[in-house]
């Protein structure tokens, strides 16, 4: 019988065959150490350490995390968090847990994902644990310094666990190419990555006469002609391109020829460091030397730099650039 987790929902209910790879990875290590962090912080025990650069990571989930209390008890020690929930054969582990604001909380770093399904399932385990017909649900993301939460009535959280549970054990399940695709095991026989690859490679016929302008026009003709060429194609570069690539650059690296490539050596940038900056900054105020090095920062940083020094950041000081589109893909029904 297939073993599902509650961390791997969000993944089922993109693919229904996905299965986790195994293995970690240093982004993985890192949001580990992250949310560890921030556990033994909110419980007070001994030995918390901060993570250099992780500082301000650390620091917001903290906060929000005590914000959302409201005074109240957080529990954020591994041996209590974790959750039983129904259908599911492992259990899961929650990052914290409030049970006076009713609400359950996972910490996440990296790029902002979807963990409704993941969630859903921590919700109906603290309904099932506490008799309750209502729970919310915190994902707290420290990189981007966001929460999205989600308010669950049981029925709704069982529905959806359920929904994703029959998904992944139904003997119709077929794979479905998805964000996760790297992660899975299947990953590299799965029919629906070769296929999409194969018809990515294809997808350009041979036609007498062909030139540039008559393929660019064919795939122009209409906008399912165009959108499945960029769907293929940005799948081709990715999984194909990209990595033949790379290991055409390893093996000139290695002294390898390969006919009509070579290496080229580009000279790094030159700079300065601590040391030269505050020699050459000695006779200058504050704000000539923020102007020489350019005269901005991010908001990630500037607010970096306020908790540093214990300052309170200017929220009305955070401006916006102009706004810019970007093409995502969508599921098609």
């Amino acid at each position: 019988m297939k073993e599902i987790s509650p961390s791997s929902l969000p993944k089922l209910a993109e693919c229904a065959l996905f299965e986790g790879a195994g293995g970690t990875s240093s982004a993985a290590e890192r949001g580990t150490a992250v949310d560890v962090a921030i556990r033994n912080l909110i419980s007070a025990q001994d030995n918390v350490t901060f993570i250099g650069e992780d500082s301000s990571a650390i620091a917001y989930g903290v906060e929000e995390l005590t914000r959302l209390a409201k005074g109240s008890f957080i529990e954020t020690r591994e041996e209590y968090l974790a959750m039983a929930v129904p259908g599911l054969s492992k259990l899961g582990t929650a990052d914290a847990v409030c049970k006076a604001e009713k609400w359950v909380a996972d910490i996440k770093t990296g790029q902002v994902r979807n963990y409704r399904e993941q969630l859903a399932a921590y919700a109906l385990a603290c309904m099932e644990d506490n008799f309750d017909t209502s729970w919310t649900a915190h994902v707290v993301y420290v990189d981007q310094k966001m929460i999205r939460s989600y308010d669950f009535t049981y029925e709704e959280a069982q529905q959806i666990t359920k929904r994703t549970i029959d998904r992944a054990t139904s003997a119709e399940a077929r794979p479905t190419p998805s964000e996760y695709c790297s992660w899975c095991k299947h990953y590299n026989n799965c029919n629906a990555i070769v296929r999409q690859a194969e018809s990515a490679i294809a997808l350009i016929p041979d036609v007498t006469g062909n030139s540039i302008d008559a393929i660019r026009q064919r795939i122009l003709a209409t906008a399912e002609s165009m959108g499945a060429f960029a769907k293929e194609w940005k799948l081709a570069e990715k999984e194909i391109a990209e990595p033949v690539l790379g290991h055409l650059k390893t093996r000139l690296e290695n002294g390898d020829e390969v006919p009509g490539w070579k290496l080229t050596s580009m000279s790094g940038r030159k700079f300065v460091e601590i040391e030269a900056i505050a020699k050459a900054s000695q006779n200058i105020t504050k704000e000539t030397l923020i102007l020489a090095m350019g005269g901005k920062l991010s908001e990630k940083s500037y607010l970096e730099l306020c908790a540093n020094n214990g300052v309170e950041p200017d929220t009305t000081a955070i401006k916006a650039g102009a706004p810019t589109t970007q093409l995502r893909q969508t599921k098609i029904k």
